[in-house]
């Protein structure tokens, strides 16, 4: 049983299939038209930076399939379901990971030491059982992978050490993929104590989470204030992605992180023009794309920097560091344009627009555009509950409006306080519903 690949930090989020088996590995892709499928994988045949190859269950039935990489949205190894221990305790991890419980409690390791035991591991596995106990390379190298991923966790929740660490294991990492198996090189191992130690380990040959591993080196030297280092290392890595063989999510993923790296410590209005450039420059990526996929994934992750940029504008406007002037055009200018053909930006460029018309005082407006999204927008909660927020701002602002035309608001000062109600209810541990309460 199998799968592979990487964390994706924007663009899509994709629902699991239910007939898929929990614990098993999943392979989630796009179809030539950019559609996407999760798919519950059998066994692996191969895997390449150009190509995953293996068999997946359809229905019930075993199938061959085969899959450009670039296609390729998630695939992570690591399967209970699989024979091996290995495979067992890979996937064991990985839940330790997910769950947060990275470091080890006690006796109980934690999903650093999990993905040690593994990734430095050796065991061949005695005559006859070889298929059950038997470690392959394949473990050692997404163990390390993971182990990467949980020290930058460690680190970004205050352990700072575990971000040298998770350096020294990017170098260990890129170390065993000079050499192929049956190979064996030795390293300097960190292990999860802090301690140094050199260790004899295998080798795996050139793979294809190389530029997952790259892209994890540049949000750690990012964590650690690094920032021109990490440019480097994201200025690289987009150059390579450009060529179109990588996955469209790894390019997205590069681009909005060199921008978070470049807007670090600016004001509002600065933190504005690096993410609305970043968005122009997707947009003029995806035109570059070899198939319908890249354009979609980059043509997403575009109109998310434009709206993150708007957003930014909006803030500045909140801080009373400019007028709702600003923010209010670029939300119409947005919505107007790329929204037209993008559902979930026109959400939240309507947001937006509720939200600036109802602090210019324009009450019936804003809860109009505000009233469009909440019926609108059940597929986006953050958009959700933030229109119902503002939803309850808007009705006192609307109920004045009406007063003053000689007319009787009452009805709207009482839908003020239903708005927030309903807020509490269906977003409980929302921001907004926190701010609802005050």
């Amino acid at each position: 049983m199998t799968r592979s690949t990487t964390v994706r930090g924007l663009v899509l989020v994709f629902a699991l299939s239910p007939a898929v088996a929990v614990g098993a590995e999943q392979l989630t892709y796009a179809e030539e038209d950019g559609s996407i499928k999760t798919v519950q994988v059998e066994s692996v045949t191969k895997i390449t930076d150009k190509e995953w190859k293996g068999l997946i269950d359809v229905a019930g039935r075993r199938k061959s399939f085969t899959i450009p990489m670039r296609r390729v949205v998630t695939f992570r190894r690591g399967d209970t379901s699989e024979i091996n221990q290995w495979s067992k305790l890979l996937a064991h991890g990985k839940r330790l990971l997910a769950a947060g419980q990275l470091a080890t409690q006690g006796v109980v390791p934690g999903a650093e030491e999990t993905f040690s035991k593994i990734a430095y591991s050796t065991e061949k596995g005695t005559k006859g059982q070889e298929d059950t106990e038997r470690i392959e390379t394949w473990h050692n190298m997404y163990a390390t992978l993971y182990l990467i991923e949980t020290r930058l966790e460690m680190g970004r929740k205050g352990d700072g050490a575990k971000l040298g660490s998770a350096l020294a294991t990017i170098q260990e990492f890129r170390t065993r993929t000079q050499g192929k198996p049956p190979k064996e090189v030795q390293v300097q191992v960190v292990d999860p104590k802090g301690v140094q130690r050199a260790q004899n380990v295998w080798c795996w040959g050139e793979t294809h989470l190389t530029p997952d591993v790259d892209l994890l080196e540049a949000r750690v030297l990012a964590a650690q204030g690094q920032m021109d280092a990490a440019k480097g290392v994201l200025d690289r890595l987009i150059d390579e992605a450009k060529k179109g063989v990588f996955s469209p999510h790894l390019l997205t993923d590069a681009v909005i992180l060199k921008s978070d790296v470049e807007a670090a410590g600016m004001a509002s209005e600065g933190q504005e023009t690096v993410f609305r450039a970043a968005g122009v420059n997707l947009s003029s990526l995806s035109r570059n794309q070899p198939d319908l996929f890249g354009k979609k994934v980059l043509g997403r992750a575009s109109n998310m920097m434009l709206l993150r940029g708007a957003d930014l504008l909006l803030a500045s406007a909140e801080q009373q560091k400019s007028t709702y002037d600003l923010p209010l055009a670029r939300y119409t200018e947005l919505r107007q344009t790329e929204g037209k053909s993008d559902p979930v930006l026109a959400i939240g460029a309507t947001a937006g627009i509720g939200i600036c018309l109802t602090e210019k005082g324009q009450g019936e407006a804003g809860y109009r555009a505000l009233l469009e999204v909440v019926t609108q927008g059940y597929e986006h909660p953050e958009q959700m509950a933030r229109a119902l927020y503002y939803l309850g701002k808007a009705a006192p602002v609307f109920a004045k409006e009406i007063d003053a035309q000689g007319g009787d608001g009452g009805f709207l000062r009482a839908e003020a306080a239903r708005w927030w109600a309903d807020l509490r209810e269906r977003f409980p541990t929302s921001d907004w519903a926190a701010r609802a309460k005050a």
